[in-house]
């Protein structure tokens, strides 16, 4: 098949969406498919060829491009993966992007889920259409490092509201003095506001480090030498960092959110309320000091490594591709 692959972030771009689009490249190019990924200032050229299908990425920013595919090419399939502000904000009653998102689900022949807690916030008539694949992580290469003094946290997250990137820095405050607990923060800065404050506490807390936006191998290296990573949003579509942590080992605390419950499973022994910054803190000193603890949220990554396999993100394409009708 012919397949376009549109992002609505500019080409070079580190936001999640170019990760997976990227990653869904070399899966459908792998499974013997012609693809070309383009931005939204490359759209318009591209529609000059033909198609059989476009997979868009965030069914409200790539609006205006699914509506456009569907006037140009009437034969063309769509395929609309929805993302945490599809189905987190846009999809609210009332929201400004309510309308947008429906009528790109409405036009979509197929939607992709990235974790099925999602299903339960689309109507029934939609259901059919919905397909769950989940994101993978190949194994990167780690250097190995010397044991480090401290117990070791990455939170790889960019400076945004949605992140709640600051809850953290909150929470090792409250560690008790006995603790070793040091979080190294890599993420880029939204805004020079996020870049401040991310300063400040670097230079005020003695457990944080931000390091600023870092090249995806030197983040996967920062991840794969940690004892713990955390997630701290609000909400996500999929969050990345839970099959590159499951992939390397790493136990996960996160924040009790659909995304999270939808991958990790609602009895993951690491989640904790939003916002809560004490709740957050007994967990990372419950792993600190609680072999036993600690051993469950290891196990608890391990057990994702099948269901977040390349093989089977790989599979779960294939089938829905094989599964449109092109006649």
């Amino acid at each position: 098949m012919r397949l376009l692959l549109h992002v609505p972030l500019p080409r070079g771009s580190t936001r999640g969406n170019w990760i997976t689009a990227l990653r869904w490249e070399k899966i459908l190019i792998e499974l013997g498919h012609t693809v070309r990924v383009v931005d939204p200032s490359e759209y318009d050229t591209a529609l000059n060829s033909t198609y059989d299908a476009l997979i868009a990425l965030h069914a409200r920013r790539s609006a205006k491009e699914i509506s456009k595919f569907r006037m140009t090419a009437t034969q063309g399939k769509i395929i609309v993966a929805l993302t945490g502000t599809d189905l987190n904000v846009d999809l609210n009653h009332g929201s400004d992007g309510f309308r947008s998102v429906t009528q790109s689900m409405s036009t979509a022949d197929r939607i992709v889920l990235l974790e099925p807690e999602g299903l339960k916030k689309l109507a029934a008539d939609l259901q059919p259409k919905c397909v769950v694949i989940y994101q993978s992580s190949a194994l990167p290469i780690i250097e190995a490092q010397p044991q480090a003094d401290s117990f070791k946290i990455s939170f790889l997250a960019h400076l945004r509201e949605v992140k709640d990137p600051f809850l953290i820095t909150r929470a090792v405050e409250l560690l008790p003095l006995s603790s070793s607990a040091k979080v190294y923060h890599a993420g880029e800065a939204t805004t020079v506001a996020w870049r401040d404050r991310a300063l400040k506490w670097t230079q005020k807390s003695s457990r944080y480090d931000w390091l600023g936006a870092i090249p995806h191998q030197d983040a996967m290296q920062l991840l794969g030498t940690s004892q713990l990573t955390v997630l701290t949003s609000r909400h996500e579509g999929a969050p990345s960092v839970f099959s590159e942590a499951a992939t390397l080992g790493v136990p996960i605390l996160s924040t009790r959110i659909p995304a999270s419950i939808g991958i990790l499973g609602a009895e993951h022994p690491g989640l904790f309320n939003f916002g809560d910054a004490v709740e957050l803190a007994k967990l990372i000193n419950r792993a600190e000091t609680d072999h036993v603890y600690y051993q469950e949220l290891c196990d608890a990554s391990t057990r994702l490594r099948d269901r977040l396999s390349p093989q089977a993100e790989l599979q779960a394409w294939k089938e829905l591709l094989g599964s449109l009708d092109l006649s």
